[in-house]
């Protein structure tokens, strides 16, 4: 008799939905979590159009996804999406983390706890107390912003080029500590940046080394030992992050967060935290390898 023939288990199906999403590292960094663990798994980047979001989710569950990730513009109507919410998901109305749970889907956001991790590990940095300017009102700066006043922050400015935007998550995450709703550019802006123990860009600006999300004199008016982070991670030394160098000011890129992010998106999936080192290290392989792609 021939022996009986086990079948191999199908691999966890993942995703990253973004549009733009071809810059995307998430595939890379995952794929080498994998490999190291040794979970049966894949993960693929997926451009998917704003008005094609709800769809696309839907198919992925449909398709037996164990769930995905949202990436620029999808974070605030992905969380909407959800029939579940983690505390966090609801409190600022963002997700960076789905899972499908047969036809219902739980949000989750790990973009703001992957940030502290980042910035503890590379710079030591603590947020007890600090006074906070963030730039941008987006899906990603309401997860940072929660995250940031959870773990102690006295204060944080939150500037945009409209103030509505800023305004309304102002509004919606009040209940948390201060936030202050500025205009990028504006008075008040400047007077923030004076007292900023932490300059955080939370916009895409800067991202394939396309402009500055301030301008760059107004980087004169931190003060000498302040912390300029740059969420946006290609190229690793944005524009924002250069600028401040320059100034002798400590800068922490976007790698370390899209590493722990990532790490702590394991757990939503499979229950466990994944190998941040290795994703980091994966992470810095893989924009190694676009830096020398040709354009």
């Amino acid at each position: 008799m021939h022996p009986a023939v086990v079948p191999a288990l199908p691999p966890a199906l993942l995703a990253v939905l973004g549009h733009p999403v071809a810059h995307s590292l998430s595939p890379a960094l995952h794929e080498a979590g994998f490999a190291a663990t040794g979970r049966t798994a894949r993960y693929v980047a997926c451009d998917v159009a704003p008005q094609g979001l709800a769809m696309a989710v839907a198919g992925l569950a449909a398709l037996g996804f164990r769930g995905c990730n949202l990436t620029v513009p999808h974070k605030e109507a992905g969380c909407r999406l959800a029939d579940a919410r983690s505390p966090e998901a609801a409190a600022t109305g963002s997700a960076n983390t789905l899972r499908f749970d047969g036809d219902r889907v739980f949000a989750d956001t790990t973009d703001g706890r992957g940030l502290l991790r980042s910035l503890q590990e590379e710079s030591g940095w603590r947020p007890e107390g600090r006074r906070v300017v963030v730039v941008g009102a987006g899906g990603a700066a309401r997860a940072i912003v929660a995250a940031l006043l959870t773990a102690g922050v006295a204060d944080i400015a939150v500037a945009n080029r409209s103030a509505e935007r800023a305004e309304r998550l102002a509004v919606d995450l009040a209940r948390l500590g201060g936030v202050r709703a500025l205009v990028a550019g504006a008075d008040g802006w400047r007077a923030a940046l004076g007292d900023a123990d932490l300059l955080l860009n939370a916009t895409t600006v800067g991202m394939h080394g396309r402009g500055l999300p301030l301008p760059e004199d107004d980087l004169d008016r931190l003060p000498g030992g302040s912390l300029v982070c740059d969420i946006v991670y290609v190229p690793e030394e944005t524009p924002l992050l250069a600028a401040a160098r320059r100034r002798g000011l400590t800068t922490v890129g976007g790698l370390g967060m899209l590493a722990w992010q990532a790490a702590l998106a394991w757990e939503v999936w499979f229950g466990e935290p994944g190998p941040a080192p290795t994703l980091l290290a994966a992470a810095r392989r893989a924009l190694a390898e676009l830096a020398r792609a040709p354009a």
